[in-house]
This record gives C-alpha cells, sequence and structure tokens, in this order.
C-alpha cells in the first residue's frame, strides 16, 4: 500500500474537523486555556518543520484490489485465510489501567465480565480498559466538561476548540520523543499510517496525538439502483438537465417517494456539478469562501427549482429526519454525499428487503462534458485524532502508545480479526465462503468505541460479497484522480473554532429561507454580509496570514 504520498496530500490536504468539526463556541472555561500564547506557539513555521512519524508500510497481507496514489482504498473480496499476528507481545502486564472517551453511535453495551468481548479484548492488550462512551449528539458538550475538569482520562477523542493549541500544550503530551521520524517503528502498526494523515495531529510544533484514518473520498452518492432500474434510468445522469429529468422520473408523491430526502444531499451534488470551490478557493494567497462564489449562487438558483418541482421530501430542511431509514424503504432514491462506510449498513439493513440494489452515482459537470471535481474529505475521521493527557510517568505513555499501536492492528490480522468481529463462535461465525459474520451477541458487545481510539487504514470488504469491494474500488477509482481539496486543510483558525458554528448555521437557516420561497434571492447579499462580519472574514485572514507564510498553496 502507498503512504499517500501525492502531491495533493501535503500539509493542507488534511485537517482535524474538515467536514465535521464539532465546535465549542463560547466555552469560558476553555478559552481561558488561551493565555494569549496560541499565535506564537502555533505558527506556520513551526509546524512545518515537525518532524513526521517514519512510515512503514506493513505487507503481511496482500489486498485484491491495490490502494492507489490518488488515495483508492485496497480492496479484498475475501477474508484472508492467513491471519498473522502483528503484535507478538500483549501491551500491558494485566495489573495496569487504561482510560479512555469516544463517541458511540450505538446503545451503549454492558461492560465486563458480562460483555465477554470486552473481557477478551482486556486479556490481550494485559490492560483494565476503561471508557467513557458518550453519545455521538452528546459528545461536544461532554468534551467542554470534561475539559473543563481536573481529572481526564488517560486518552481523549478530541474536538477542535477555541484556543485549542494551547489547550494541547497546557493539558496533552507532546509525542515527538515516541514517535518522530523513526522512533515510530517501536510501534509498527503506527508506523504502517499513511505519512499525511499525522499531520493533523501537529500544532506548536510538535505531534500531539494519534490519527484516525479514514479514506480520503469521504463520502459516496448512493443510490436505489433497483428503484433506477426499474424505470431505465441513468445511474450517472451527465449534467444538470439530465439529473432534473431523473429526478422528476423518480418522484411520486403518490406513493410517497422523492428524489432526495434532505435538502443537503442535492445541494452537495449540485455543489460539485457547478464547479463550487471546496469550502474555500485560494487563488494568488487569496481566498474566496464557497459562499460567496458565483457558482454557489447557481447552487442556490437550482435548489429553488428543484424545492418547486417537488423532488425532494417534504421534510428535507428538518435535520433529525431518519434519511437512511427513507432510503432502505425506497421513499428516497438518491442519498448523496453520505459516508461512504455507509455502504456496509446499507448493505445489513437490507439483506432481506425484496430486490434490494445499491449503487454509486458519479457526479458530472453542469454541461455533462465530463466528471466534476470530486470535493475531497480529509482522509481522517472527524476531528481526527486521539490526544494523550499528560502524565507524570513516560512509562504510562508507553504503555498507552502499545495499546494504541494494538488498536490499529492491520486488516486481516489476528488483533484485527478479535477487534472487529471477537471471539469465534460466540461474537462471530466462519460462514461457508470463510467471511466472519457477527452473531446476535457480538452484534450487542463488540461496538465500544476503541475504533475512535485507533485504527487501521480503512480498506474495502463485505463479508460475503466479493463484488462489493469491486464496485467501490471502481467508483474511487473514477473520481479521486480528479479531486478537488481545501487549500486551508492542515490550517488553524482561531475564528473558525469560535465563531464558525454560529454564523454557519445562521447563514444556511436563511438560505433555508430563500430556497423554500420565504425570502427572496436577494436575500443572500445581507446574509453574506453578517457572514463575512460575524467571523468569516476574520477566518479568512487568519486562512491566508498562514498561506502566506507558507509561501502559497503546494
Amino acid at each position: 500500500m502507498s503512504a499517500f504520498t501525492h502531491p495533493r496530500l501535503n500539509r493542507r490536504t488534511l485537517l482535524a474537523g474538515a467536514g465535521g468539526v464539532a465546535l465549542l463556541a463560547g466555552t469560558s472555561s476553555l478559552t481561558a486555556c488561551g493565555g494569549g500564547s496560541t499565535a506564537d506557539n502555533n505558527t506556520a513555521a513551526k509546524n512545518e518543520s515537525a518532524k513526521l512519524p517514519a512510515y512503514v508500510e506493513y505487507t503481511g497481507i496482500k489486498p485484491d484490489l491495490p490502494t492507489t496514489s490518488d488515495g483508492v482504498m485496497a480492496g479484498f473480496r475475501r477474508w484472508p485465510k492467513e491471519n498473522p499476528k502483528s503484535v507478538p507481545d500483549k501491551p500491558g502486564t494485566g495489573k495496569e489501567t487504561v482510560t479512555g472517551m469516544a463517541n458511540i453511535y450505538y446503545a451503549v453495551p454492558p461492560g465486563p465480565p458480562k460483555n465477554t468481548y470486552w473481557a477478551g479484548l482486556n486479556e490481550r492488550l494485559g490492560v483494565d480498559l476503561k471508557l467513557q462512551m458518550v453519545g455521538n449528539a452528546d459528545y461536544t458538550q461532554k468534551f467542554a466538561t470534561t475539559i473543563a475538569g481536573s481529572d481526564l482520562p488517560d486518552t481523549l477523542q478530541m474536538q477542535v476548540v477555541a484556543n485549542f493549541p494551547s489547550l494541547l500544550d497546557k493539558q496533552f503530551t507532546p509525542l515527538d520523543e515516541y514517535l518522530a521520524g523513526d522512533a515510530v517503528k517501536e510501534y509498527p502498526n503506527l508506523a504502517n499510517l499513511p505519512t499525511a494523515s499525522w499531520k493533523p495531529t501537529i500544532y506548536n510544533g510538535k505531534i500531539y496525538g494519534i490519527p484516525i484514518t479514514r479514506g480520503i473520498i469521504g463520502n459516496y452518492n448512493f443510490i436505489r439502483q433497483d428503484l433506477f432500474e426499474a424505470k431505465g434510468l441513468p445511474t450517472d445522469p451527465k449534467g444538470y438537465d439530465e439529473l432534473v429529468k431523473v429526478t422528476k422520473e423518480l418522484t411520486d408523491p403518490k406513493k410517497r417517494r422523492w428524489a432526495f430526502s434532505l435538502i443537503n444531499q442535492p445541494r452537495r451534488l449540485l455543489a460539485m456539478m457547478n464547479a463550487e470551490p471546496n469550502v474555500w478557493r485560494e487563488e494568488g494567497g487569496k481566498l474566496t469562501n464557497a459562499y460567496e462564489s458565483e457558482e454557489y449562487k447557481q447552487t442556490i438558483t437550482d435548489l429553488i427549482a428543484m424545492w418547486k418541482s417537488g423532488v425532494i421530501h417534504p421534510d428535507a430542511f428538518d435535520t433529525s429526519q431518519p434519511f437512511k431509514q427513507l432510503f432502505n424503504a425506497g421513499t428516497c432514491a438518491i442519498n448523496a454525499w453520505d459516508g461512504y462506510p455507509g455502504w456496509t449498513q446499507y448493505i445489513s439493513d437490507n439483506e432481506s428487503t425484496p430486490g434490494f440494489k445499491l449503487g454509486l452515482m458519479k457526479t458530472y459537470k453542469r454541461d455533462g462534458s465530463e466528471l466534476a471535481r470530486w470535493m475531497l474529505g480529509s482522509g481522517i475521521y472527524g476531528n481526527g485524532f486521539t490526544g494523550l493527557k499528560k502524565q507524570d510517568s513516560p512509562d504510562k505513555i508507553k504503555l498507552i502508545l502499545r495499546v494504541l499501536n494494538w488498536l490499529a492492528a492491520p486488516f486481516g490480522t489476528e488483533e484485527y480479526l478479535y477487534r472487529l468481529y471477537g471471539e469465534n463462535g460466540v461474537d462471530h461465525k466462519m460462514s461457508s465462503t470463510g467471511d466472519p459474520v457477527l452473531t446476535q451477541t457480538g452484534t450487542t458487545n463488540t461496538v465500544i468505541p476503541i475504533r475512535y481510539m485507533a485504527d487501521s487504514p480503512g480498506v474495502l470488504y463485505q463479508p460475503g460479497r466479493p463484488q462489493d469491494a469491486d464496485t467501490q474500488h471502481e467508483y474511487q477509482a473514477a473520481v479521486l484522480p480528479n479531486g478537488l481539496e481545501n487549500p486551508t486543510v492542515g490550517l488553524f483558525s482561531n475564528a473558525y473554532a469560535s465563531k464558525n458554528a454560529t454564523i454557519d448555521k445562521n447563514f444556511n437557516d436563511g438560505v433555508n429561507q430563500i430556497i423554500q420561497g420565504r425570502k427572496p434571492l436577494s436575500e443572500l447579499d445581507s446574509l453574506l454580509s453578517a457572514w463575512r462580519s460575524g467571523g468569516g472574514d476574520k477566518m479568512r485572514k487568519e486562512y491566508q496570514d498562514q498561506l502566506q507564510k507558507n509561501g502559497g498553496t503546494k
């Protein structure tokens, strides 16, 4: 596998929080950590000069479909027959405790000893792993209260907040002596993480955590291919006019069916089709936000027309709408711009759905002449890394790193098999094709959020469905070579961390009124003015200053 050392994947290609930063604007306890020193310590020059961990590729298992320098993920059609150990010794002695906090998307599972999977994990790690599992919707607030307190867990799933560099400096451990350069080779599975994925962990010129890697494609445009085929519709509409025709053909309100469920789906689809910036556009050291572009105005004009035509679900502006369930039920046929790991969930959810066929839709330029540029994701999960609180003992840091090294074991290894599927015969069973399949017990017990503490590079694999790896690999290979990056990725803006959540919500609430015809399109100018004065211009300046110090985008 490559280390993704493509020119595109430079210092700015990965940002903790790109596409989903959780913000704690106005949290006084965190703001107080600033001390006015952030600008002095977290300089572009210091961060550019930080020594990243060496990359040592894991070669113990060969994929059926290779990764590429554009970030196409490796694919496996079947579970590997051989599952070698990647960690020869237990990280701990059985006497130590390691604590952590991370978000969870499922019902909180029982702990050990009732949860035999968790007990078995502790045995393999040689530590008593104690986790605070926080529902995803509540994690931002829990992070704030935890940071404000005096008793941090050993590891923490990070949130980018106001004065974040100062917070790291005061409460978290710089890991350079353990991980920079060849030092990371002491932890081979951490050395297997792509070089570029470490860059979001760099603040104040130091390494402050372990990256949680994800595919740089970020999202897929999922479609109910069976519904498209039933009407003889093209699954890759070429251009705006054909997309409009397809969405109208798919829509039948009398049968409770629409093309789209949430407004953000056609919004993101049209953003690529109309060639909007990927958040920001950099030209000659000057930044233009997508909201300020003429392409964005075209997108809103298109959305007004789509909304009037009735192809979007009536509850599209309700963010609590169960869009995945609507997609599963066939109520909505296109789920554009949903996280790529959703493939596995949709297949699992619809194993017994008659005729269900999942597909992926490419996005073409507005005129249909060629594929649009794909808006690249960050290549990491959420805020991107696990921080380690400051410890009195270097030995405790080394223990935690050994635990995280075990959790980052590559796909197909003995450790990976247990981490995802648990004990054979209890948490999973091997199918006739040799693929692990979770039992009901395993489905309940294995969801503890250790993958948000450390994880291996993602791969394309669907148990019992070898064709799925090929489908996804071909899709990524088609859209990623012409990817569009966000030029501010890898840069820190305090204005973004403290103000963006508020001004972005205010702006989009107003835009939603325009799309629904409650305000005229001319209102966009006043919304944009409020966005700029509320923090947008400040963000621009902070990003531009860093870009100019670094000599512009690379």
